[in-house]
């Protein structure tokens, strides 16, 4: 037998959290809005960014295309909870594309052509304009998926187990794999 979907999906939860951790620190570091803490969370930036982009979205695909509609099969398609989790999935991918285009922004000011520019970046730097903008993007990601992990291991995961028989996870189990496969 497969492993467990639900099981699954909960280890990616933990896995993608402590890959998030150095956001978090970079959040706190950008709290003062110190234009000074911007080069130093970079590198972190863009790799939370990658993580964003591949193993938060193929997670949110192995939920919206196997797990969801065998929860929407067994209790309907307007199925409250998936219906919501589902918006919410599309608020994160809306929350990480302003994060990989502040990313992108903050790169472009920091390069030398635009440095030498300078109107742009000298208001920015004297407002910490990009340390604040790259706080509030970030930690409001960190909220949405806060939020939307916790709705997902405390109420649709154990609902999910009353309600998928052994061969519901199974198949669910089954289309993630050959997710993983593509």
């Amino acid at each position: 037998m497969s492993k467990d979907p639900i099981q699954r999906l909960l280890e990616e939860h933990v896995s993608l959290l402590a890959r998030f951790q150095p956001l978090r620190k970079a959040v706190r570091d950008l709290e003062t809005g110190d234009p000074a803490s911007v080069p130093a969370v970079l590198p972190v930036l863009g790799a939370v960014s990658r993580v964003m982009s591949t193993d938060l979205v193929a997670h949110a695909r192995r939920e919206d295309d196997a797990f969801f509609p065998a929860v929407e099969r067994a209790m309907g398609a307007d199925f409250g909870p998936t219906r919501v989790m589902r918006m919410e999935h599309a608020e994160i991918h809306e929350g990480a594309e302003r994060f990989r285009s502040t990313l992108k922004e903050l790169q472009e000011v920091d390069h030398p052509a635009i440095v030498e520019g300078g109107e742009r970046l000298a208001g920015l730097a004297d407002r910490g304009g990009d340390a604040k903008q790259i706080h509030d993007v970030c930690r409001d990601l960190l909220e949405r998926i806060d939020a939307h992990f916790a709705k997902e291991e405390q109420i649709l995961f154990p609902m999910s187990r009353s309600i998928l028989g052994p061969a519901d996870l199974q198949e669910v189990a089954r289309l993630m794999e050959e997710m993983d496969g593509r």
